[in-house]
């Protein structure tokens, strides 16, 4: 159960070169970067894995309280999926360029203010007085994520002895999955204790508190930069961003947007902007420069297919979290401290399969993908019959087909990731690292509001009323789902028969 950022484990990996086009490939620099003038110790290790707890911590608990902030601001239920698609979607757009902002101004300066800037508005969120106010703040909260999170891998990686740099990665990606778990135990806890108005105001101030004490120990993490910072592609950046938020905000809103005439021009566009991207993104290779998305880097066919299969995994997981939450508390008639408990079997097949993936994959080898996918696809329709067919009867006996789904899900997110990583040009390892982080935050977000548009849909069409449509929304909504991973088997297998770790021709 986790949502482990990709840039820094990029930095971990040498990938095989493959062919690329002539102009990137001498446009691209190889300086390597100077030694720091101190090296990363335990103490700032700590620090850096502080900072980058409040990242998962805060989609965790939010996606938990989304029905108690709804509640408390008296809105609706598009409203509250907005709330947590702000995040995602900000977040998403930031990532294409804060690595290359760290490399450029400093990275321990970059995560400075990134974490100062994230405390500031956790605080701020808490105070919100409406949804317009919450919104703006949750996506100021998703920049600022996006600008400190990079940061953070890529400093252990320049900056950490051998033994610590192994380490520190196996860390961040631990931490990575127990942020999440442990951002819902903190909101079922505090929800628990203070109510629906100011528990989920008391989780944002604590979720900034905790990252914020990070500050007080970035006096030891030394600083570190690159000697030849790639170009910063900004009007490219504002291009993505303004694509995706264009994309998002629409689906999320859905009818509430005022009827589908302002939906369907903003989805209109958002295939302006994305298109003009796409040709500025061309252009600019061709002059031999490095965009945020490098034309070149989705011409390798197991990059591409990876990069598919990451946005149908998260569209997935981030719209499972939701989903079963609200199904939890308004169909169970659980509080959230209830379904953090009824999660928690699906958080630790997680986190346990994670741990044991190398072993496993030493058995099952390049097929672990597509068994997987194949094996979550099952889980979700026995799933969804079982809820379908209890109406919110007998949760707990939900738990094995929670963990299964948590095993699955762990032997899917590995793979995929080492995948893209390994199949992409040394030189944009990084860059494809990015894309990764990328696209799981759009997937976060877009899980929401599709897959979570469509559970509310169908729940409110039924006849006894929305909370007892709660089970049939669900059903609806986890059978596309395993529609779903069933196209990430397909196109795993469509990877494995060409040959695990092996280049392809573009």
């Amino acid at each position: 159960m986790t949502l482990t950022t990709a840039p820094s484990v990029a930095a971990t990996h040498t990938p095989p070169a493959v062919p690329v086009a002539a102009p990137i490939s001498a446009a691209v620099p190889h300086t390597a970067a100077p030694a720091p003038a101190r090296a990363l110790t335990g103490a700032g290790l700590a620090a850096l894995l502080v900072a980058f707890l409040p990242v998962n911590m805060t989609f965790g608990s939010v996606n938990l309280l989304e029905p108690q902030i709804t509640s408390d601001l008296g809105v609706t239920v598009s409203g509250g999926q907005l709330v947590l698609s702000a995040y995602t979607t900000a977040f998403a757009a930031t990532l294409v360029v804060a690595g290359r902002l760290g490399d450029r101004f400093g990275r321990r300066r970059l995560l400075a203010a990134g974490v100062g800037a994230f405390g500031v508005a956790s605080v701020l969120a808490a105070l919100a007085p409406n949804l317009a106010t919450l919104v703006v703040l949750r996506a100021v909260l998703g920049v600022a994520a996006g600008l400190f999170t990079p940061q953070v891998l890529s400093t252990i990686q320049s900056t950490a002895p051998e033994k610590l740099r192994a380490l520190g990665v196996t860390l961040f990606a631990a931490v990575g999955g127990i942020a999440t778990v442990a951002g819902q135990l903190l909101a079922g806890a505090v929800s628990q204790t203070a109510g629906d108005h100011w528990g989920w105001r008391l989780v944002q101030i604590l979720t900034g508190a905790i990252g914020a004490t990070a500050l007080l120990a970035l006096r030891t993490v030394p600083e570190s930069r690159s000697t030849a910072p790639l170009a910063l592609d900004l009007r490219g950046a504002a291009l993505l961003g303004t694509g995706l938020l264009l994309v998002v905000v629409p689906l999320t809103l859905g009818t509430s947007a005022g009827g589908p005439a302002p939906v369907l021009a903003m989805l209109a566009a958002a295939g302006a902007v994305l298109t003009v991207f796409a040709r500025t993104q061309r252009a600019a290779e061709r002059r031999g420069e490095l965009p945020v998305v490098p034309p070149s880097v989705l011409r390798t066919p197991a990059v591409r297919q990876g990069l598919i299969m990451s946005l149908l995994f998260f569209t997935g997981y981030g719209a499972f979290l939701y989903e079963f939450s609200a199904l939890a508390q308004g169909a169970f008639g659980v509080t959230a401290w209830g379904t953090v408990v009824l999660l928690l079997g699906f958080g630790a097949g997680f986190i346990v399969t994670a741990l044991a993936l190398p072993a496993v994959e030493r058995r099952t080898g390049r097929w672990t993908m597509t068994g997987a996918a194949i094996g979550q696809a099952a889980v979700l329709l026995v799933l969804a019959v079982t809820v379908y067919g209890t109406h919110g009867g007998a949760p707990w006996a939900l738990q094995p087909l929670l963990i299964l789904l948590g095993v699955t899900q762990a032997l899917m997110y590995g793979p995929v990731l080492r995948t893209v990583l390994s199949r992409t040009p040394t030189w944009a390892a990084g860059v494809a690292g990015g894309l990764f982080t990328t696209l799981q935050q759009l997937g976060l977000g877009l899980g929401v509001a599709l897959l979570g548009g469509l559970f509310h849909a169908v729940a409110d069409g039924a006849a006894d009323g929305s909370a007892a449509g709660l089970p049939h929304g669900f059903a609806v909504a986890v059978t596309v789902q395993s529609v779903l991973a069933l196209a990430f088997a397909f196109l795993a297998g469509h990877i494995a028969r060409a040959g695990d770790g092996q280049p392809e021709a573009a």
